[in-house]
Protein backbone atom coordinates (compact mmCIF):
# COMPACT_ATOMS: atom_id res chain seq x y z
CA UNK A 1 0.00 0.00 0.00
CA UNK A 2 1.14 3.43 -0.75
CA UNK A 3 -0.68 6.44 1.73
CA UNK A 4 0.25 9.75 1.01
CA UNK A 5 0.63 12.39 4.29
CA UNK A 6 2.70 14.71 5.56
CA UNK A 7 4.38 14.47 9.10
CA UNK A 8 4.07 17.10 11.83
CA UNK A 9 6.40 20.18 11.27
CA UNK A 10 7.38 19.33 7.66
CA UNK A 11 7.38 22.67 5.89
CA UNK A 12 6.10 21.92 2.58
CA UNK A 13 5.33 19.28 -0.41
CA UNK A 14 9.18 18.72 -0.76
CA UNK A 15 8.85 17.01 3.10
CA UNK A 16 5.79 15.43 1.81
CA UNK A 17 6.40 11.18 2.60
CA UNK A 18 4.57 8.20 1.19
CA UNK A 19 4.03 4.22 2.53
CA UNK A 20 5.64 2.14 0.16
CA UNK A 21 4.84 -1.18 0.67
CA UNK A 22 8.07 -3.94 0.39
CA UNK A 23 7.73 -7.73 0.29
CA UNK A 24 10.40 -10.15 -0.88
CA UNK A 25 13.29 -11.77 1.68
CA UNK A 26 11.46 -8.81 3.84
CA UNK A 27 7.83 -7.64 3.61
CA UNK A 28 7.02 -4.58 5.48
CA UNK A 29 5.81 -0.51 4.27
CA UNK A 30 8.57 2.02 4.97
CA UNK A 31 7.90 6.10 5.11
CA UNK A 32 9.77 7.71 2.34
CA UNK A 33 10.16 11.22 1.23
CA UNK A 34 10.09 10.69 -2.45
CA UNK A 35 11.55 14.19 -3.21
CA UNK A 36 15.02 13.84 -1.03
CA UNK A 37 15.62 10.02 -0.84
CA UNK A 38 18.27 8.38 -3.02
CA UNK A 39 18.10 4.68 -3.48
CA UNK A 40 21.57 4.46 -1.12
CA UNK A 41 19.17 6.36 1.69
CA UNK A 42 16.39 4.19 0.63
CA UNK A 43 18.47 0.86 1.19
CA UNK A 44 20.08 2.24 4.48
CA UNK A 45 16.52 2.46 5.83
CA UNK A 46 15.41 -1.27 4.39
CA UNK A 47 18.70 -2.70 5.95
CA UNK A 48 17.57 -0.95 9.27
CA UNK A 49 14.27 -2.77 9.04
CA UNK A 50 14.77 -5.88 7.84
CA UNK A 51 18.41 -6.58 9.54
CA UNK A 52 19.64 -7.39 6.26
CA UNK A 53 23.17 -5.53 5.28
CA UNK A 54 22.73 -2.93 3.06
CA UNK A 55 25.55 -4.18 0.53
CA UNK A 56 23.71 -7.67 0.57
CA UNK A 57 20.19 -5.88 -0.49
CA UNK A 58 19.05 -5.70 -3.73
CA UNK A 59 15.51 -3.65 -5.04
CA UNK A 60 13.18 -3.88 -8.12
CA UNK A 61 10.34 -1.60 -8.54
CA UNK A 62 8.61 -2.56 -12.04
CA UNK A 63 10.89 -5.04 -13.31
CA UNK A 64 14.52 -2.49 -13.08
CA UNK A 65 16.92 -2.91 -10.12
CA UNK A 66 17.41 0.15 -8.11
CA UNK A 67 20.85 1.83 -8.38
CA UNK A 68 22.08 5.07 -7.43
CA UNK A 69 22.60 7.47 -10.53
CA UNK A 70 24.49 11.13 -10.66
CA UNK A 71 22.92 13.99 -12.24
CA UNK A 72 24.80 16.21 -14.08
CA UNK A 73 28.95 16.32 -13.49
CA UNK A 74 27.86 17.18 -9.55
CA UNK A 75 28.13 14.26 -7.60
CA UNK A 76 24.04 15.00 -6.90
CA UNK A 77 21.83 11.90 -6.80
CA UNK A 78 18.84 11.52 -8.47
CA UNK A 79 16.24 11.08 -5.61
CA UNK A 80 13.63 8.29 -5.82
CA UNK A 81 11.11 10.47 -7.92
CA UNK A 82 13.44 10.96 -10.89
CA UNK A 83 14.02 7.20 -10.65
CA UNK A 84 10.09 6.52 -11.27
CA UNK A 85 9.24 6.11 -8.28
CA UNK A 86 5.54 7.04 -6.93
CA UNK A 87 2.83 6.81 -4.45
CA UNK A 88 1.64 3.84 -6.03
CA UNK A 89 4.75 2.06 -6.25
CA UNK A 90 5.83 -1.47 -5.21
CA UNK A 91 9.29 -2.89 -3.82
CA UNK A 92 10.73 -6.13 -4.01
CA UNK A 93 13.58 -7.26 -2.07
CA UNK A 94 16.20 -9.62 -2.51
CA UNK A 95 19.33 -10.78 -0.66
CA UNK A 96 22.68 -10.92 -2.39
CA UNK A 97 25.82 -11.98 -2.17
CA UNK A 98 28.35 -9.91 -0.58
CA UNK A 99 30.44 -7.38 -2.26
CA UNK A 100 33.67 -9.78 -2.21
CA UNK A 101 30.95 -12.35 -4.22
CA UNK A 102 29.00 -9.86 -6.44
CA UNK A 103 31.12 -9.61 -9.80
CA UNK A 104 30.26 -13.39 -10.44
CA UNK A 105 27.41 -14.18 -8.36
CA UNK A 106 25.25 -10.87 -9.12
CA UNK A 107 25.43 -11.54 -12.92
CA UNK A 108 24.82 -15.88 -12.33
CA UNK A 109 21.64 -14.36 -9.92
CA UNK A 110 19.94 -12.24 -12.04
CA UNK A 111 20.26 -14.64 -14.45
CA UNK A 112 18.09 -16.79 -12.50
CA UNK A 113 15.70 -14.46 -11.18
CA UNK A 114 15.02 -13.47 -15.12
CA UNK A 115 14.43 -17.46 -15.93
CA UNK A 116 12.14 -18.02 -13.59
CA UNK A 117 9.98 -14.91 -13.85
CA UNK A 118 9.90 -16.05 -17.87
CA UNK A 119 8.62 -19.78 -16.14
CA UNK A 120 6.78 -17.75 -13.78
CA UNK A 121 4.69 -15.48 -16.38
CA UNK A 122 4.57 -18.17 -18.88
CA UNK A 123 2.61 -20.68 -16.59
CA UNK A 124 0.33 -17.73 -14.90
CA UNK A 125 -0.35 -16.70 -19.21
CA UNK A 126 -1.07 -20.62 -19.09
CA UNK A 127 -3.44 -21.10 -16.55
CA UNK A 128 -5.73 -17.88 -17.48
CA UNK A 129 -5.50 -18.91 -21.90
CA UNK A 130 -8.50 -21.59 -21.05
CA UNK A 131 -11.26 -21.46 -23.40
CA UNK A 132 -14.63 -20.58 -21.73
CA UNK A 133 -13.46 -19.45 -18.82
CA UNK A 134 -13.94 -15.63 -17.81
CA UNK A 135 -11.55 -13.16 -19.99
CA UNK A 136 -9.24 -11.92 -17.61
CA UNK A 137 -6.62 -9.82 -19.49
CA UNK A 138 -5.91 -8.65 -23.01
CA UNK A 139 -4.26 -11.63 -24.39
CA UNK A 140 -6.06 -14.02 -26.46
CA UNK A 141 -4.53 -17.33 -27.22
CA UNK A 142 -6.27 -19.51 -30.22
CA UNK A 143 -4.72 -22.80 -30.11
CA UNK A 144 -4.65 -24.19 -33.75
CA UNK A 145 -3.32 -27.18 -35.89
CA UNK A 146 -1.71 -26.39 -39.19
CA UNK A 147 -5.13 -26.48 -40.93
CA UNK A 148 -6.26 -23.72 -38.85
CA UNK A 149 -8.72 -25.91 -36.84
CA UNK A 150 -8.86 -25.08 -33.44
CA UNK A 151 -7.50 -27.67 -31.09
CA UNK A 152 -9.80 -29.44 -28.36
CA UNK A 153 -7.99 -31.21 -25.22
CA UNK A 154 -9.73 -34.00 -23.34
CA UNK A 155 -8.20 -32.10 -20.02
CA UNK A 156 -7.28 -28.55 -18.39
CA UNK A 157 -3.17 -30.28 -17.70
CA UNK A 158 -3.28 -31.03 -21.81
CA UNK A 159 -4.20 -27.63 -22.96
CA UNK A 160 -1.72 -25.63 -20.13
CA UNK A 161 0.88 -27.82 -20.73
CA UNK A 162 0.99 -26.85 -24.39
CA UNK A 163 -0.01 -23.11 -23.96
CA UNK A 164 3.12 -23.07 -21.90
CA UNK A 165 5.52 -25.33 -23.69
CA UNK A 166 4.39 -23.16 -26.78
CA UNK A 167 5.21 -19.56 -24.89
CA UNK A 168 8.46 -20.54 -23.88
CA UNK A 169 9.85 -21.99 -27.11
CA UNK A 170 9.05 -18.85 -28.70
CA UNK A 171 10.74 -16.66 -25.99
CA UNK A 172 13.50 -19.36 -26.41
CA UNK A 173 13.31 -18.36 -30.48
CA UNK A 174 13.56 -14.77 -29.85
CA UNK A 175 16.72 -15.31 -27.89
CA UNK A 176 18.23 -17.24 -30.08
CA UNK A 177 17.75 -15.06 -32.56
CA UNK A 178 19.09 -12.46 -30.57
CA UNK A 179 22.10 -14.47 -30.06
CA UNK A 180 21.66 -15.44 -26.27
CA UNK A 181 22.09 -19.45 -26.39
CA UNK A 182 23.18 -20.07 -23.23
CA UNK A 183 19.57 -18.87 -21.76
CA UNK A 184 17.83 -20.06 -24.79
CA UNK A 185 19.22 -23.83 -23.94
CA UNK A 186 17.54 -22.96 -20.96
CA UNK A 187 13.94 -21.77 -21.81
CA UNK A 188 13.76 -24.43 -23.98
CA UNK A 189 14.28 -27.00 -21.35
CA UNK A 190 11.47 -25.58 -19.56
CA UNK A 191 9.65 -25.78 -22.74
CA UNK A 192 10.10 -28.97 -23.22
CA UNK A 193 9.85 -30.25 -19.67
CA UNK A 194 6.31 -28.72 -20.64
CA UNK A 195 5.65 -30.39 -23.36
CA UNK A 196 6.76 -33.38 -21.77
CA UNK A 197 3.13 -33.40 -19.35
CA UNK A 198 1.16 -33.18 -22.56
CA UNK A 199 -0.22 -36.19 -24.24
CA UNK A 200 2.02 -37.60 -26.71
CA UNK A 201 -1.19 -37.47 -29.09
CA UNK A 202 -1.11 -33.94 -29.22
CA UNK A 203 2.02 -33.69 -29.47
CA UNK A 204 2.35 -35.91 -32.49
CA UNK A 205 -0.22 -34.16 -34.12
CA UNK A 206 2.05 -30.50 -34.48
CA UNK A 207 5.68 -29.89 -35.59
CA UNK A 208 6.68 -27.95 -32.02
CA UNK A 209 8.47 -30.60 -30.42
CA UNK A 210 10.42 -31.56 -33.58
CA UNK A 211 11.72 -27.78 -33.66
CA UNK A 212 12.48 -27.63 -30.15
CA UNK A 213 14.72 -30.51 -30.75
CA UNK A 214 16.36 -28.80 -33.62
CA UNK A 215 16.60 -24.83 -31.74
CA UNK A 216 18.38 -27.22 -28.72
CA UNK A 217 20.71 -28.57 -30.78
CA UNK A 218 21.78 -25.42 -32.72
CA UNK A 219 22.00 -23.81 -29.52
CA UNK A 220 24.79 -26.06 -28.66
CA UNK A 221 26.20 -25.76 -31.94
CA UNK A 222 26.25 -22.02 -31.76
CA UNK A 223 28.00 -22.43 -28.05
CA UNK A 224 30.60 -24.76 -29.43
CA UNK A 225 29.72 -27.72 -27.51
CA UNK A 226 31.50 -30.39 -28.40
CA UNK A 227 30.62 -32.61 -26.01
CA UNK A 228 27.13 -32.52 -26.34
CA UNK A 229 26.94 -32.13 -29.92
CA UNK A 230 28.58 -35.61 -30.48
CA UNK A 231 25.33 -37.20 -28.28
CA UNK A 232 22.52 -35.03 -30.13
CA UNK A 233 22.11 -37.22 -32.97
CA UNK A 234 19.12 -38.99 -31.12
CA UNK A 235 17.44 -35.23 -30.82
CA UNK A 236 17.87 -35.00 -34.40
CA UNK A 237 16.25 -38.12 -35.16
CA UNK A 238 13.10 -37.18 -32.94
CA UNK A 239 13.07 -34.32 -34.60
CA UNK A 240 13.19 -35.86 -38.00
CA UNK A 241 10.53 -38.28 -37.14
CA UNK A 242 8.33 -35.93 -35.93
CA UNK A 243 9.09 -33.31 -38.88
CA UNK A 244 7.71 -36.38 -41.07
CA UNK A 245 4.50 -36.83 -39.23
CA UNK A 246 3.57 -33.66 -39.94
CA UNK A 247 4.76 -32.63 -42.87
CA UNK A 248 4.78 -36.42 -44.71
CA UNK A 249 7.58 -37.82 -45.68
CA UNK A 250 7.89 -35.92 -49.04
CA UNK A 251 6.80 -32.58 -47.36
CA UNK A 252 3.49 -33.55 -49.48
CA UNK A 253 1.00 -32.93 -46.82
CA UNK A 254 2.11 -29.88 -45.63
CA UNK A 255 2.73 -28.35 -49.81
CA UNK A 256 -1.24 -29.76 -48.91
CA UNK A 257 -1.86 -27.34 -45.91
CA UNK A 258 0.02 -24.62 -47.18
CA UNK A 259 -1.66 -24.93 -50.43
CA UNK A 260 1.15 -26.21 -52.97
CA UNK A 261 3.51 -23.89 -51.16
CA UNK A 262 6.20 -25.15 -49.59
CA UNK A 263 7.14 -22.86 -46.12
CA UNK A 264 9.84 -25.13 -44.69
CA UNK A 265 12.98 -25.58 -47.10
CA UNK A 266 14.79 -23.44 -44.95
CA UNK A 267 13.84 -25.32 -41.94
CA UNK A 268 15.53 -28.57 -43.97
CA UNK A 269 18.91 -26.62 -44.52
CA UNK A 270 19.32 -26.33 -40.76
CA UNK A 271 18.67 -29.76 -39.93
CA UNK A 272 20.31 -31.21 -42.28
CA UNK A 273 23.28 -28.78 -41.72
CA UNK A 274 22.99 -30.12 -37.63
CA UNK A 275 22.79 -33.66 -38.70
CA UNK A 276 26.13 -33.29 -40.87
CA UNK A 277 27.61 -31.63 -38.04
CA UNK A 278 26.99 -34.08 -35.35
CA UNK A 279 28.03 -37.01 -37.98
CA UNK A 280 31.31 -35.07 -38.47
CA UNK A 281 31.88 -35.17 -34.53
CA UNK A 282 30.84 -38.82 -34.29
CA UNK A 283 33.62 -39.91 -36.84
CA UNK A 284 31.01 -40.40 -39.74
CA UNK A 285 32.47 -38.18 -42.46
CA UNK A 286 30.79 -39.91 -45.30
CA UNK A 287 27.65 -39.08 -43.39
CA UNK A 288 28.46 -35.42 -42.47
CA UNK A 289 29.16 -34.79 -45.84
CA UNK A 290 26.23 -36.25 -47.17
CA UNK A 291 24.31 -33.83 -45.24
CA UNK A 292 26.22 -31.09 -45.91
CA UNK A 293 25.71 -31.01 -49.42
CA UNK A 294 21.92 -32.19 -49.13
CA UNK A 295 21.69 -28.76 -47.35
CA UNK A 296 24.02 -27.30 -49.83
CA UNK A 297 21.39 -27.75 -52.48
CA UNK A 298 18.10 -26.76 -50.54
CA UNK A 299 20.11 -23.79 -49.90
CA UNK A 300 20.74 -22.63 -53.24
CA UNK A 301 17.10 -23.19 -54.17
CA UNK A 302 16.33 -20.26 -51.84
CA UNK A 303 18.81 -17.39 -53.15
CA UNK A 304 17.07 -15.15 -55.63
CA UNK A 305 18.22 -12.44 -56.86
CA UNK A 306 17.52 -8.86 -57.07
CA UNK A 307 15.66 -8.10 -59.84
CA UNK A 308 13.19 -10.87 -59.03
CA UNK A 309 12.62 -9.03 -55.97
CA UNK A 310 12.38 -5.52 -57.65
CA UNK A 311 9.54 -6.93 -60.21
CA UNK A 312 7.20 -7.82 -57.33
CA UNK A 313 7.99 -4.60 -55.83
CA UNK A 314 6.81 -2.76 -58.44
CA UNK A 315 3.55 -4.40 -58.34
CA UNK A 316 3.08 -2.91 -54.96
CA UNK A 317 4.78 -5.30 -52.76
CA UNK A 318 6.88 -5.04 -50.14
CA UNK A 319 10.25 -6.04 -50.00
CA UNK A 320 9.33 -8.61 -47.22
CA UNK A 321 6.46 -9.66 -49.25
CA UNK A 322 8.60 -10.10 -52.39
CA UNK A 323 11.21 -12.02 -50.71
CA UNK A 324 9.06 -14.76 -48.59
CA UNK A 325 6.70 -14.88 -51.70
CA UNK A 326 9.87 -16.21 -54.38
CA UNK A 327 10.98 -18.46 -51.96
CA UNK A 328 8.14 -20.42 -50.57
CA UNK A 329 7.15 -20.33 -54.48
CA UNK A 330 9.95 -21.88 -55.92
CA UNK A 331 11.13 -18.30 -57.19
CA UNK A 332 7.99 -18.48 -59.66
CA UNK A 333 6.62 -15.07 -59.87
CA UNK A 334 2.85 -15.92 -60.66
CA UNK A 335 2.95 -18.27 -57.99
CA UNK A 336 4.70 -15.53 -55.95
CA UNK A 337 1.83 -13.10 -56.47
CA UNK A 338 -0.86 -15.25 -56.16
CA UNK A 339 0.94 -16.29 -52.51
CA UNK A 340 0.87 -13.20 -51.42
CA UNK A 341 -2.69 -11.90 -52.33
CA UNK A 342 -3.52 -15.10 -50.27
CA UNK A 343 -1.65 -14.00 -47.08
CA UNK A 344 -3.40 -10.70 -47.29
CA UNK A 345 -6.51 -12.08 -47.51
CA UNK A 346 -5.87 -14.21 -44.35
CA UNK A 347 -4.88 -11.32 -42.52
CA UNK A 348 -7.49 -9.18 -43.31
CA UNK A 349 -9.99 -12.65 -42.01
CA UNK A 350 -7.57 -12.49 -38.66
CA UNK A 351 -8.13 -8.90 -38.23
CA UNK A 352 -11.78 -9.20 -38.21
CA UNK A 353 -11.75 -12.54 -36.17
CA UNK A 354 -9.99 -10.92 -33.97
CA UNK A 355 -11.77 -7.91 -33.53
CA UNK A 356 -15.01 -9.63 -32.96
CA UNK A 357 -13.34 -11.80 -30.29
CA UNK A 358 -12.69 -8.93 -28.55
CA UNK A 359 -16.37 -7.42 -28.89
CA UNK A 360 -17.34 -11.06 -27.23
CA UNK A 361 -14.67 -10.84 -24.75
CA UNK A 362 -15.98 -7.08 -23.46
CA UNK A 363 -19.09 -7.96 -23.43
CA UNK A 364 -18.20 -11.09 -21.17
CA UNK A 365 -16.39 -9.36 -18.97
CA UNK A 366 -19.60 -6.80 -18.26
CA UNK A 367 -22.09 -9.98 -17.54
CA UNK A 368 -19.35 -11.61 -15.00
CA UNK A 369 -18.61 -15.12 -14.44
CA UNK A 370 -20.56 -17.81 -13.90
CA UNK A 371 -20.10 -20.23 -10.62
CA UNK A 372 -17.92 -22.46 -12.51
CA UNK A 373 -15.52 -19.33 -13.21
CA UNK A 374 -16.63 -19.25 -17.28
CA UNK A 375 -17.75 -16.51 -18.96
CA UNK A 376 -20.94 -16.33 -20.65
CA UNK A 377 -21.13 -18.25 -24.58
CA UNK A 378 -21.98 -15.27 -26.40
CA UNK A 379 -22.45 -18.09 -29.08
CA UNK A 380 -25.63 -19.19 -27.22
CA UNK A 381 -26.49 -15.35 -25.75
CA UNK A 382 -26.76 -14.77 -29.97
CA UNK A 383 -29.10 -17.63 -30.56
CA UNK A 384 -31.82 -17.07 -27.53
CA UNK A 385 -31.45 -13.05 -28.31
CA UNK A 386 -33.56 -14.27 -31.30
CA UNK A 387 -36.40 -15.08 -28.79
CA UNK A 388 -36.95 -11.19 -27.91
CA UNK A 389 -35.46 -11.37 -24.81
CA UNK A 390 -33.62 -8.45 -23.16
CA UNK A 391 -29.74 -9.64 -23.57
CA UNK A 392 -29.08 -9.04 -19.23
CA UNK A 393 -31.80 -10.92 -18.58
CA UNK A 394 -30.36 -13.76 -20.97
CA UNK A 395 -26.71 -13.00 -20.08
CA UNK A 396 -28.36 -13.80 -16.16
CA UNK A 397 -29.53 -17.07 -17.04
CA UNK A 398 -26.68 -18.93 -18.97
CA UNK A 399 -24.77 -17.26 -15.97
CA UNK A 400 -26.68 -19.53 -13.58
CA UNK A 401 -27.20 -21.96 -15.99
CA UNK A 402 -23.55 -22.68 -16.67
CA UNK A 403 -23.90 -22.08 -20.30
CA UNK A 404 -26.67 -24.96 -20.20
CA UNK A 405 -29.19 -23.49 -23.42
CA UNK A 406 -32.14 -25.71 -22.61
CA UNK A 407 -31.66 -24.97 -18.67
CA UNK A 408 -31.74 -21.64 -19.76
CA UNK A 409 -34.34 -21.14 -21.42
CA UNK A 410 -36.31 -23.30 -18.73
CA UNK A 411 -36.10 -20.73 -16.65
CA UNK A 412 -36.84 -17.38 -18.96
CA UNK A 413 -39.89 -19.40 -19.78
CA UNK A 414 -40.94 -20.59 -16.22
CA UNK A 415 -42.29 -17.30 -14.39
CA UNK A 416 -41.09 -17.75 -11.32
CA UNK A 417 -37.23 -18.36 -11.97
CA UNK A 418 -37.66 -15.48 -14.03
CA UNK A 419 -38.60 -13.16 -11.39
CA UNK A 420 -35.65 -14.52 -9.60
CA UNK A 421 -33.74 -13.61 -12.64
CA UNK A 422 -34.41 -10.15 -12.30
CA UNK A 423 -34.21 -10.08 -8.67
CA UNK A 424 -30.54 -11.49 -9.07
CA UNK A 425 -29.88 -8.59 -11.94
CA UNK A 426 -31.26 -5.99 -9.84
CA UNK A 427 -29.00 -7.36 -6.70
CA UNK A 428 -25.91 -7.21 -8.89
CA UNK A 429 -26.33 -3.47 -10.26
CA UNK A 430 -26.68 -2.71 -6.29
CA UNK A 431 -23.65 -4.59 -5.53
CA UNK A 432 -21.90 -3.71 -8.26
CA UNK A 433 -18.86 -1.10 -8.12
CA UNK A 434 -16.54 0.72 -10.49
CA UNK A 435 -13.96 -1.77 -12.11
CA UNK A 436 -11.55 1.21 -12.69
CA UNK A 437 -11.95 2.54 -9.33
CA UNK A 438 -11.98 -0.98 -7.45
CA UNK A 439 -8.81 -1.46 -9.51
CA UNK A 440 -7.10 1.61 -8.43
CA UNK A 441 -7.82 1.63 -5.05
CA UNK A 442 -6.62 -2.02 -5.03
CA UNK A 443 -3.71 -1.42 -6.65
CA UNK A 444 -2.70 0.87 -3.49
CA UNK A 445 -2.45 -2.04 -1.41
CA UNK A 446 -5.97 -2.66 -0.28
CA UNK A 447 -8.13 -5.29 -0.28
CA UNK A 448 -10.69 -5.73 -2.92
CA UNK A 449 -13.43 -6.62 0.13
CA UNK A 450 -11.99 -3.37 2.31
CA UNK A 451 -12.05 -1.40 -1.19
CA UNK A 452 -15.43 -2.68 -2.23
CA UNK A 453 -16.99 -1.65 1.33
CA UNK A 454 -15.66 1.52 0.52
CA UNK A 455 -16.56 2.51 -2.81
CA UNK A 456 -20.31 1.18 -1.66
CA UNK A 457 -20.56 3.48 1.13
CA UNK A 458 -18.82 6.63 -0.90
CA UNK A 459 -20.23 8.91 -3.87
CA UNK A 460 -17.11 8.88 -5.34
CA UNK A 461 -12.88 7.30 -5.10
CA UNK A 462 -12.16 10.10 -3.75
CA UNK A 463 -14.39 9.66 -0.64
CA UNK A 464 -13.98 5.84 -0.43
CA UNK A 465 -9.99 6.06 -0.48
CA UNK A 466 -10.60 8.66 2.63
CA UNK A 467 -12.63 6.13 4.41
CA UNK A 468 -9.75 3.62 3.92
CA UNK A 469 -7.16 6.22 5.37
CA UNK A 470 -9.43 7.18 8.43
CA UNK A 471 -9.68 3.18 8.95
CA UNK A 472 -6.19 2.60 9.24
CA UNK A 473 -5.95 5.68 11.32
CA UNK A 474 -7.89 4.18 13.79
CA UNK A 475 -6.37 0.17 13.75
CA UNK A 476 -2.75 2.80 14.04
CA UNK A 477 -4.44 4.79 17.36
CA UNK A 478 -5.60 1.03 18.75
CA UNK A 479 -1.52 0.55 19.52
CA UNK A 480 1.75 -0.53 17.86
CA UNK A 481 1.16 -4.22 17.96
CA UNK A 482 -2.31 -3.79 16.35
CA UNK A 483 -0.66 -1.37 13.58
CA UNK A 484 2.15 -3.82 12.92
CA UNK A 485 -0.53 -6.66 12.47
CA UNK A 486 -2.63 -4.54 10.47
CA UNK A 487 0.26 -3.95 7.70
CA UNK A 488 1.59 -7.54 7.94
CA UNK A 489 -2.00 -7.78 6.74
CA UNK A 490 -1.47 -5.60 3.91
CA UNK A 491 1.24 -6.63 2.47
CA UNK A 492 0.22 -10.34 2.94
CA UNK A 493 -0.76 -10.71 -0.82
CA UNK A 494 2.20 -9.20 -2.47
CA UNK A 495 4.59 -11.16 0.13
CA UNK A 496 3.06 -14.32 -1.47
CA UNK A 497 5.07 -14.20 -4.79
CA UNK A 498 7.77 -11.96 -5.07
CA UNK A 499 7.39 -11.80 -9.40
CA UNK A 500 3.70 -10.29 -8.42
CA UNK A 501 5.58 -6.70 -7.17
CA UNK A 502 7.27 -6.48 -10.92
CA UNK A 503 3.24 -5.04 -11.54
CA UNK A 504 2.83 -1.60 -10.82
CA UNK A 505 -0.77 -1.62 -12.12
CA UNK A 506 -4.13 -3.69 -12.92
CA UNK A 507 -5.72 -3.13 -15.56
CA UNK A 508 -8.89 -0.63 -15.37
CA UNK A 509 -10.19 -2.85 -18.05
CA UNK A 510 -10.33 -6.06 -16.69
CA UNK A 511 -12.54 -6.01 -13.80
CA UNK A 512 -11.36 -9.90 -13.83
CA UNK A 513 -8.03 -8.93 -12.98
CA UNK A 514 -8.70 -7.83 -10.06
CA UNK A 515 -9.60 -11.74 -8.51
CA UNK A 516 -5.92 -12.94 -9.29
CA UNK A 517 -2.50 -12.63 -7.81
CA UNK A 518 -0.84 -9.33 -9.00
CA UNK A 519 0.71 -10.35 -12.59
CA UNK A 520 4.18 -9.81 -13.73
CA UNK A 521 2.27 -7.56 -16.70
CA UNK A 522 5.89 -6.37 -18.04
CA UNK A 523 7.45 -10.16 -18.64
CA UNK A 524 3.68 -11.27 -19.63
CA UNK A 525 3.75 -8.89 -22.43
CA UNK A 526 7.28 -9.70 -23.42
CA UNK A 527 6.53 -12.76 -23.90
CA UNK A 528 2.87 -12.42 -25.77
CA UNK A 529 5.35 -10.06 -28.29
CA UNK A 530 7.01 -13.00 -29.35
CA UNK A 531 3.79 -15.05 -30.14
CA UNK A 532 3.56 -13.95 -33.87
CA UNK A 533 1.16 -16.94 -34.58
CA UNK A 534 2.62 -16.06 -38.31
CA UNK A 535 3.95 -19.45 -39.89
CA UNK A 536 6.06 -17.72 -42.10
CA UNK A 537 7.95 -15.85 -39.56
CA UNK A 538 10.87 -18.60 -38.24
CA UNK A 539 11.38 -19.14 -42.54
CA UNK A 540 12.12 -15.08 -42.60
CA UNK A 541 14.34 -15.22 -39.67
CA UNK A 542 16.10 -18.49 -41.21
CA UNK A 543 16.91 -16.66 -44.99
CA UNK A 544 18.23 -13.64 -42.81
CA UNK A 545 20.77 -15.74 -41.32
CA UNK A 546 21.72 -17.26 -44.31
CA UNK A 547 22.58 -14.25 -46.29
CA UNK A 548 24.12 -12.23 -43.25
CA UNK A 549 26.88 -14.48 -43.92
CA UNK A 550 26.98 -14.82 -47.84
CA UNK A 551 29.35 -12.24 -48.76
CA UNK A 552 31.85 -14.05 -45.94
CA UNK A 553 31.23 -17.34 -47.82
CA UNK A 554 31.72 -16.19 -51.37
CA UNK A 555 35.33 -14.71 -50.50
CA UNK A 556 36.67 -17.85 -48.97
CA UNK A 557 36.40 -19.90 -51.81
CA UNK A 558 35.68 -23.52 -49.70
CA UNK A 559 34.72 -26.33 -50.94
CA UNK A 560 31.06 -26.64 -52.13
CA UNK A 561 29.25 -27.99 -49.01
CA UNK A 562 31.03 -26.29 -46.51
CA UNK A 563 29.44 -22.58 -47.14
CA UNK A 564 26.36 -24.15 -45.50
CA UNK A 565 28.07 -24.59 -42.38
CA UNK A 566 29.78 -21.04 -42.78
CA UNK A 567 26.53 -20.01 -43.42
CA UNK A 568 24.82 -20.79 -39.80
CA UNK A 569 27.86 -19.48 -38.03
CA UNK A 570 25.60 -15.68 -37.78
CA UNK A 571 27.34 -13.92 -35.00
CA UNK A 572 30.69 -14.99 -35.19
CA UNK A 573 33.84 -13.34 -36.74
CA UNK A 574 35.52 -14.62 -40.13
CA UNK A 575 38.57 -15.72 -38.02
CA UNK A 576 36.41 -18.09 -35.94
CA UNK A 577 34.24 -19.30 -38.58
CA UNK A 578 36.93 -20.23 -40.78
CA UNK A 579 38.39 -21.76 -37.61
CA UNK A 580 35.27 -24.12 -37.74
CA UNK A 581 34.55 -24.56 -41.33
CA UNK A 582 38.65 -26.20 -41.53
CA UNK A 583 37.24 -28.55 -39.47
CA UNK A 584 34.78 -30.04 -41.97
CA UNK A 585 37.39 -29.26 -45.22
CA UNK A 586 39.96 -32.32 -44.31
CA UNK A 587 36.74 -34.81 -43.51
Amino acid sequence: MAETGTSRGDAGPSRQRVRLRVAGAWSGTLEVSLDEWSVEKLRTEVSSHSGIAKDCIKLISAGRILKDEVVGTADTRKTLRELGIGPNSKLLLTRIAPPLQTNSVDVEQERAERLARIKAAADAMSKRSDDGRFPSDEFDLQLENQSGEKLTFNSETDRRALVMGLMLHAKARSMLEQGNYQEALEVLGMSEESFSLCDRKFLEAVDNVALLQIDTVWCLFMLRDIERLSVARERLARARDGLKRSHGPNLERLRVLQGGFCPELALYVRLELLEGVVAYHSGQTDAARASLLSAQEKFEQLQISDEQVAALAQMGFSMKEARRSLRVSGKDASLAVEFVMNERAKAQQKAEEDDRRQTERREQKKYGKTVGGKGVDITKLNELASLGYERRILAEALKQSENNREFALEMLMNPTSYSTLQASLLENKRESVDSIALAELMSMGFSKDKAKKALRGSTDTTQALERLIQDLQDHTSEGPETESKQRESEVSAASASDAALLDNSISPESPASTDLDPRDEEMEEEIAREITGDPFAEYDIEIHSFLSASSVVRSIHLRMWVPVAQGYIINDSQASAQKEISKFRHA
